[in-house]
């Protein structure tokens, strides 16, 4: 009959306890979520040109409408054609 006891190089690792934790995920564990959060909106308004738009406000100093958002688009690809174009 073979040996019903796993070898100790088998085993499962020991695992994490927390104090009064019970199965549940204890709060330090999810510290770091707001933050991570943060950074991905921001990363987010970067691509999608949001922030660079904000910037455009407050550099002209005017409030966002449609007009101004014209502007910003107009100013945007008239920056974009002067970049010299690698390929």
């Amino acid at each position: 009959m073979r040996n019903k006891k796993r070898a100790s190089s088998m085993q499962d690792p020991p695992r994490v306890r927390f104090p009064g934790a019970a199965g549940k995920t204890h709060p330090s564990m999810l510290a770091w979520l707001p933050q991570f959060a943060a950074i991905l909106a921001s990363l987010l308004q970067e691509i999608f040109d949001e922030s660079a738009y904000h910037r455009f406000l407050e550099r002209n100093q005017i409030s966002s409408s449609t007009t101004a958002y014209a502007a910003f688009r107009e100013e945007n690809d008239r920056l974009k054609a002067q970049r010299p174009k690698c390929c």
